[in-house]
C-alpha cells in the first residue's frame, strides 16, 4: 500500500468513527484548566489596574444617584473598586469567595466591612439590604450564574451594577468553560460566558423591571467590538465584555440605553 493510499484508509478510518458518535463533542473543551499559582497579587498587575481604571472612570461619567449610598460589592477581590464608593461617602461591604482575598483586602483597606461568601450558594441576606448591588467582574468566572443574581436582586433596593465578559450571540446562551482555580478566577474552576439576552432575560426574572445599557463603552478595548452574533467570547485576542444598569426605578437616559 503506497504513503498516499494508507492516508486515505486511515483518513476514512477516522471519518467513519466521527460519524458514528451520536453526539458533537469537542475533546478540547473537557481538558482540564491548567493550575495557577496566582495570589491577590494579580489584583494589582498593570493590565488588572488598567482595565479597573477604565471601568470606574465610566461608571462616575455615567452620573448614577450613587453618593452615600448603602453599597455591596459581590466579588470584591482585594477592595480596589470599592474604594471609588467609599470616596463617595458609601457605607461600603465587600465579599469575596475566597478567605486569601479578603485577608489582604483587611491588611490594605481595614476600614471596610467585609465578609467571606459564595454568592453561588450563600445568601446575601445575612449581611442586610443595601441600595446598590455593584458587581463587576464575577458573573463570567460562576457556575451558577442564575442564583447568584437572585441572591443579589434580594438585597438590592434600587439598583445592580454589573460588568461581565459575554458570548456574541443573540439568543439567551451561556457558554461555560473551565479556568483554575487561583484568586481572580472561578472557585470550581467552572465558568461561563453569558449573552447579553441571557443576562437580560435574568435580571427581569429576578425582579428588575428596568435595564439598561451605557450608550459609551469604557474606554478599554475589551469593550469596544463589533457584535456579528457568532458566539465569539473574543475578539482581536481580548475578551468582550458589557455593562448592565439593573434598575428597581426608571432612570435617566442621558448616558443609558433601555435594553426592554
Amino acid at each position: 500500500m503506497s504513503a498516499l493510499s494508507r492516508l486515505l484508509w486511515s483518513t476514512g478510518i477516522r471519518s467513519t468513527l466521527r460519524a458514528k458518535k451520536p453526539y458533537p463533542v469537542e475533546p478540547g473543551y473537557l481538558t482540564p484548566a491548567p493550575d495557577s499559582n496566582r495570589d491577590a497579587t494579580i489584583f494589582d498587575q498593570p493590565t488588572t489596574l488598567d482595565i479597573s481604571r477604565a471601568r470606574m472612570d465610566h461608571l462616575d461619567k455615567l452620573g448614577l444617584p450613587l453618593k452615600g449610598r448603602k453599597v455591596l460589592d459581590v466579588g470584591a477581590g482585594v477592595g480596589h473598586l470599592a474604594q471609588y464608593f467609599v470616596k463617595l461617602g458609601c457605607d461600603v461591604t465587600c465579599t469575596d469567595g475566597r478567605q486569601s482575598n479578603i485577608d489582604r483586602m483587611r491588611e490594605l483597606y481595614p476600614g471596610l466591612k467585609s465578609a467571606v461568601c459564595d454568592v453561588q450558594t450563600q445568601a446575601l441576606t445575612t449581611l442586610g439590604m443595601f441600595d446598590v448591588v455593584f458587581c463587576y467582574g464575577l458573573l463570567y468566572h460562576l457556575e451558577s450564574p442564575v442564583p447568584a443574581l437572585r441572591n443579589m436582586a434580594s438585597v438590592c433596593r434600587q439598583m445592580l451594577l454589573l460588568e461581565t465578559q459575554v458570548c456574541d450571540h443573540v439568543l439567551p446562551i451561556l457558554r461555560m468553560g473551565q479556568e483554575d482555580t487561583s484568586a481572580d478566577q472561578a472557585l470550581t474552576g467552572l465558568g461561563g460566558r453569558p449573552s447579553p439576552s441571557y443576562v437580560v432575560m435574568i435580571l427581569r426574572k429576578v425582579g428588575f423591571e428596568f435595564i439598561y445599557a451605557p450608550k459609551i463603552p469604557p474606554a478599554h478595548p475589551d469593550f469596544q467590538f463589533r457584535w456579528n452574533g457568532m458566539g465569539a467570547t473574543g475578539k482581536k485576542q481580548h475578551p468582550i465584555r458589557c455593562i448592565f444598569v439593573a434598575s428597581r426605578g426608571k432612570l435617566p437616559d442621558d448616558h443609558l440605553v433601555p435594553l426592554l
